[in-house]
């Protein structure tokens, strides 16, 4: 093989391997589901004065399906032997967060649960809870027996099993699979490409011609 033709096929090996390393590092990102960076009001927390909205932020933009909050939902019930829910409108999708406004009733613990979508379609749901004491001269919120967004045949949010905290977890497994299939399949592909330049770039031993290999000198 010419220097010029190994030249050649080093810089097309190359070229791939970084063409695959490049997609793979912007596919990941892009595939992943959004993450919970704070709450407000804080999970475990106690505060003092009315907090107007809870807002629950994450790392990335919601999906804004438009279906009345019904796909994106927080809802935030209270203490007492009478399941009452706080809230006086339904949640709207804000960037990276989705917000609701709030006024809170009689003191002790109260529980959010809530429900999204992430960027990539993946609906993510969970639940904390944080405590109410209010100071002095705080108006009280009396309290419902529905949810504010409780419309046509829509259902309370129940927060997923595996769920803990503020911590995301996906309805589907399905494109969690799909993730680590691609990725799996992106470093065979530099693996290969990489295998392909140490083979090419080799230095093949140069042939033994007749000449060198025979003496036909005369004894």
């Amino acid at each position: 093989m010419t220097v010029s033709r190994r030249r050649r096929l080093v810089g097309t090996a190359a070229t791939a391997f970084l063409a695959v390393a490049a997609v793979l590092a912007v596919a990941q990102p892009a595939s992943a589901h959004n993450s919970i960076i704070s709450t407000t009001p804080a999970e475990g927390s106690t505060i003092t004065e009315q907090p107007e909205q809870l807002v629950i932020t994450t790392n990335d933009n919601l999906l804004d399906l438009g279906d009345a909050g019904q796909s994106n939902q927080i809802q935030v019930t209270g203490p007492g032997d009478e399941r009452l829910y706080y809230g006086t409108a339904c949640a709207a999708v804000n960037g990276p967060a989705l917000v609701m406004p709030l006024q809170l009733g009689q003191a002790g613990e109260y529980t959010v649960v809530w429900q999204l979508v992430s960027t990539d379609g993946h609906p993510l749901s969970g639940s904390y809870t944080f405590e109410w004491a209010p100071a002095e001269g705080q108006e009280l919120a009396t309290g419902s027996a529905k949810p504010a967004c409780a419309t046509g045949g829509a259902s309370t949010v129940e927060p997923s099993s595996e769920a803990g905290g503020v911590e995301p977890q996906s309805s589907s497994d399905g494109g969690l699979s799909g993730d680590v299939w691609w990725i799996v399949g992106a470093i065979g592909v530099v693996l290969i490409a990489g295998i392909g330049v140490l083979l090419v770039t080799r230095r093949k031993p140069e042939p033994v011609s007749d000449d060198q290999g025979t003496d036909t000198s005369a004894p």
